[in-house]
């Protein structure tokens, strides 16, 4: 039962590894602290990380959902052609999500939405909006058009559209990917990351190699292996951040798998690593940004937007950046590259928040 007290606000997040949901935790977090009850709807690992957040605060505002989505599969190898084949599905899904997105609406009697990429929730009379940092999505040229047509008909349906980077220019940290004309109303809200307020002036080398291993499968398990392989000769100790909710903490040899860190622990390990390594995914990215921290960047095979922002990553910021490949046949440096630019992470998107909030609160019935 919902709280009349309280204005009621879903936060939906897309369940693709579980990037979407870390870096939405801050706005969760900041929205619960503002005063609203919170709904948040996702669907398996993302979901499951979510619930176990909440597990550790004493928070009755704060309720769960599961929501339809696409369960998209991936082939070792040569992803794209297998993705484009399953997007007849994905777009089938974004219009369940609005027959559910409606339901959700006169069942809690929400007053606003929150979406990070699920493009079917917006409802006509809701104050709603889109989180993406990816208005472009990566396709052959033949495809640009008619993708970003899909897209920007998905965006126009909320009222505006967040991304989470710096403006477009030479320390956007999306690149081009961010810097598509979807939506009149798009705001630049700043790097948002669950990691930031851990953020140490100093740390001293805790960890000689740290890996984190994240993204859907079969290559979350793939990129584990390698990275276990790749640490098996090192000569101090070192950390594998499995990305498994639930699983605790074990220790093999001079190796420590930490499945469901802290954030104050992931973030200590961050910067107290000599070498780390992770995928170029987003959200991984923003964290990076948020802590100042280097790493050797590792796209998915086959993601397009990985080794999009890994390359430019690579050329921007001076970050290594290698195949998955050459991380299973050990050709890594010694040490991680790069430099990024100071900035404040969340002080930008909270404040966007809570403007939005207040609108939103306010808005008739």
């Amino acid at each position: 039962m919902t709280s009349p007290s309280r204005p009621q606000l879903l936060v939906t997040v897309l369940d693709w590894g579980m990037g979407h949901a870390t870096r939405t935790w801050p706005l969760i977090e900041h929205a619960l602290g503002a005063g609203w009850r919170v709904h948040v709807a996702s669907k398996g690992t993302a979901l499951a990380w979510l619930q176990s957040r909440a597990e550790e605060m004493d928070q009755p505002h704060l309720t769960f959902h599961t929501k339809p989505g696409p369960d998209i599969k991936y082939a070792k190898r040569g992803n794209f052609w297998r993705i484009a084949r399953q997007m007849p599905a994905f777009v089938s899904y974004v219009e369940r999500e609005r027959t559910w997105a409606q339901r959700m609406v006169q069942t809690l009697n929400l007053d606003a939405i929150l979406s990070d990429n699920c493009y079917g929730c917006a409802v006509p009379g809701i104050p709603s909006v889109l989180m993406s940092h990816q208005l472009q999505i990566p396709t052959p040229k033949w495809l640009e058009g008619p993708v970003r047509s899909v897209v920007q008909r998905w965006a126009q349906a909320f009222d505006e559209v967040w991304v989470p980077d710096l403006a477009p220019g030479e320390t956007s940290l999306s690149g081009a990917l961010a810097d598509a004309q979807v939506h009149s109303h798009t705001q630049y809200i700043g790097v948002l990351s669950r990691l930031a307020k851990h953020k140490q002036p100093n740390s001293t080398q805790t960890w000689a190699k740290v890996g984190m291993v994240s993204g859907v499968e079969p290559h979350r398990s793939l990129m584990e292996a390698a990275l276990r392989t790749w640490m098996a000769d090192a000569e101090g100790p070192c950390l594998v951040i499995a990305g498994q909710p639930g699983g605790g903490t074990r220790q093999d040899g001079h190796i420590t798998t930490w499945c469901d860190p802290t954030d104050a622990e992931l973030a200590s390990a961050l910067q107290s690593a000599g070498t780390v390594v992770c995928r170029s995914g987003y959200s991984s990215q923003l964290d990076l940004a948020a802590l100042g921290a280097r790493a050797i960047l590792i796209p998915t095979p086959g993601q397009p937007e990985q080794e999009l922002l890994g390359k430019l990553w690579s050329e921007r910021f001076g970050f290594v950046c290698l195949t998955q490949r050459q991380l299973e046949t050990g050709e890594l440096p010694e040490h991680a590259t790069g430099s990024l630019p100071k900035l404040e992470p969340n002080v930008c998107a909270f404040e966007h928040l809570s403007s939005w909030l207040h609108k939103a609160a306010t808005h008739p019935a």
